[in-house]
């Protein structure tokens, strides 16, 4: 079975499309439960680590004396912004406080999910993380035992997916568009990005250009975003009649 694209760049369990929140004062205060959405209490199975079941063993607010230095710092910078964000007239609201700070850290106690007689393990996370709520009749990877889908499955998918992608700009006629493959006529809008072509090499310098439609605007910032990483600034945006022949 094919992984969605968008399974690749983000991953999320197969299996589950529920959310669910720590049962921390100041979060989610209205969450309403239902089939996308839910309180983590003891018992629950949530997703956590490299793709592992997890039961949830208890939750625990951390004493303010006893925040590790990183959420320190950070809600040092946090009030810092907040308070130039004040001081520039925009309207931020009641003043944070610190033990109700959604970045506060928590203390959650979980075990493996297949072990239930193992001892607990606690980690410092922030109040506001949410995790995916796995069912009571889960299922894992026979191999690695991971929640699909697995590592080894996404890398197969990246590399398949890849590969065709590869396949598709190899294929593209010079002077069409690197996204959709289909010609830029002279009556189309266009931009061009000058220099080397990043993704096509062997069509030249100042090869590279897209249609400046909706369509195929995510094929032009993620180029934007390799050829700007190049140290490119200056883009070529092409008028009708300036993209070449339409015959």
């Amino acid at each position: 079975m094919r992984i969605p694209l968008h399974v690749l760049r983000q991953w999320r369990p197969d299996q589950t499309r529920k959310t669910g929140y720590l049962p921390i004062d100041g979060i989610a205060p209205h969450l309403n439960e239902s089939d996308y959405s839910t309180r983590i209490r003891p018992g629950t199975i949530i997703v956590f680590g490299e793709r592992r079941a997890h039961e949830v063993i208890d939750v625990q607010e951390r004493p303010l004396d006893l925040w590790p230095d990183l959420f320190n710092r950070e809600w040092d910078r946090y009030t810092t912004w907040w308070a130039e964000q004040v001081l520039a007239g925009h309207d931020m609201g009641n003043q944070p406080e610190k033990s109700t700070w959604e970045h506060r850290p928590v203390v959650l106690s979980v075990r493996a999910a297949d072990q239930p007689t193992a001892k607990p393990n606690h980690y410092a996370i922030r109040a506001g993380r949410t995790f995916y709520v796995l069912p009571e009749h889960y299922s894992v990877c026979r191999l690695c035992n991971e929640i699909p889908p697995c590592t080894h499955a996404t890398t197969e998918a990246q590399v398949e997916h890849a590969v065709r992608r590869t396949d598709e700009l190899m294929a593209i006629p010079a002077g069409a568009c690197l996204f959709c493959g289909q010609a830029i006529t002279s009556r189309m809008n266009a931009t061009r990005f000058p220099g080397p072509n990043l993704w096509r090499p062997d069509l030249g310098n100042d090869s590279a250009v897209f249609h400046a439609r909706r369509a195929c605007e995510e094929g032009a910032d993620s180029y934007r975003r390799q050829w700007q990483d190049k140290g490119h600034s200056e883009l070529q945006a092409e008028l009708p009649g300036a993209a070449g022949d339409d015959s």
